[in-house]
């Protein structure tokens, strides 16, 4: 048996820092919560699926062009890509969040260069239930270096504050 999961992809800071997404994700958790609905999205942070050699034409997409700073980071002199995906079985849920968060290049199709402003990348991925990788799959702890940087510095100014105050 086949399963279709559609998906958005964006960069890591604007997937973890956008108020938009993580309201919509919220509340629609919630809802599921309250109608004890099965949960059918999630949010993966640098997913395997864009490993494979088919997504390595996200270079070619204005998205990744426009947003390389927030993308691309050398580690070690090797380029690492940092994505955050969202991911779901209703693909009507995701072309609702596509049109609330911006314009959102087709990967399946064929790359128009232009001057058009992109947000991110949508598709469709298909899975067959004995394949072993599940399409959620991410690498763990694999956060863009300034993300965890931003998070560990106010980490700091809290713990600072915090021991000031009590001397």
């Amino acid at each position: 048996m086949e399963i279709k999961y559609y998906y958005i992809v964006m960069s890591q800071k604007e997937m973890l820092q956008n108020q938009v997404l993580e309201e919509i994700v919220r509340e629609r958790a919630n809802y599921y919560i309250s109608k004890k609905k099965p949960l059918d999205f999630w949010i993966t942070i640098s997913p395997n699926f864009l490993e494979d050699k088919e997504y390595e034409k996200i270079k070619e997409t204005n998205f990744y062009n426009q947003q390389k700073k927030d993308i691309s980071y050398k580690i070690e002199k090797k380029e690492e890509n940092f994505y955050g995906a969202l991911i779901s079985l209703d693909a009507e849920f995701i072309n609702w969040i596509k049109l609330r968060l911006g314009y959102f290049e087709n990967i399946d199709e064929e790359i128009k260069k232009g001057t058009y402003i992109s947000d991110g990348i949508h598709g469709v991925l298909s899975w067959k239930k004995e394949e072993k990788i599940s399409p959620l799959k991410s690498r763990k702890n694999y956060l863009h270096p300034d993300i965890v940087v931003k998070n560990y510095k106010k980490a700091l100014e809290i713990y600072y504050s915090n021991s000031f105050v009590k001397n």
